[in-house]
């Protein structure tokens, strides 16, 4: 028996790029986000075992959000600002202690390579977000400029999956909603050439 074809079947994927947020609950303009470098997405999804006549009878899981960090090679004070971490004072711009986040949608572009096909870049939304001000480490320059990095940590709460008309939340067969913590569009989709032109609402395919 021959090995399957898997021309078509993602090899790789690299490069984070051209990052993008903008504010929920208001009628907030997609704004671009300063020179992302780095991307981390844990999903944080905890399993409750069921016991009973002494064994393990069945598994609950609990999927609430995800987590990661929004790594860029600068700090973007409008980004800041918008978000409520900093704010300009009659002795400069400060740092302020956070006691409500602005919740945001955070956009940007990645590339990946399937086996015998050209490189191809997919659009992404990671919805609902909290972002905590950013860790920083500055390191002195010795022969080389030493650069800086900030990291954005964020926990992703995603929205819930609206029905085909986008008017009400979907409910499946088992009267279940249905959470969406990231959309994806690829080049062949239809909404691609605009897809982080503006925050999508998740809706369910019609059959």
């Amino acid at each position: 028996m021959g090995k399957p074809d898997k021309t078509g079947k993602t090899l790789v994927q690299f490069n984070v790029k051209n990052a993008v947020y903008a504010l929920m609950g208001v009628s907030s303009p997609v704004k671009p986000l300063t020179y992302m470098n780095t991307l981390t997405k844990d999903r944080n999804v905890t399993v409750k075992n069921i016991y009973g006549d002494g064994e393990l009878q069945d598994s609950l899981s609990s999927d609430r959000s995800i987590s990661g960090a929004v790594g860029t090679i600068a700090r973007d004070t409008d980004f800041e600002k918008d978000l409520g971490l900093i704010m300009e004072t009659d002795a400069g711009l400060a740092e302020i202690a956070v006691k409500s986040t602005q919740r945001v949608n955070i956009g940007f572009e990645t590339e990946y390579k399937e086996k015998g096909m050209p490189v191809k870049t997919k659009k992404v939304w990671i919805l609902n977000v909290q972002v905590s001000p950013p860790n920083e480490s500055l390191t002195q320059n010795q022969d080389d400029i030493t650069e800086s990095t900030y990291d954005y940590n964020y926990t992703g709460y995603g929205v819930n999956l609206k029905d085909s008309a986008g008017s009400e939340d979907y409910v499946d067969e088992n009267g279940n909603t249905v959470r969406i913590y990231t959309a994806t569009a690829l080049p062949d989709d239809d909404n691609y050439d605009t897809f982080l032109d503006s925050v999508p609402t998740p809706k369910a395919k019609t059959a």
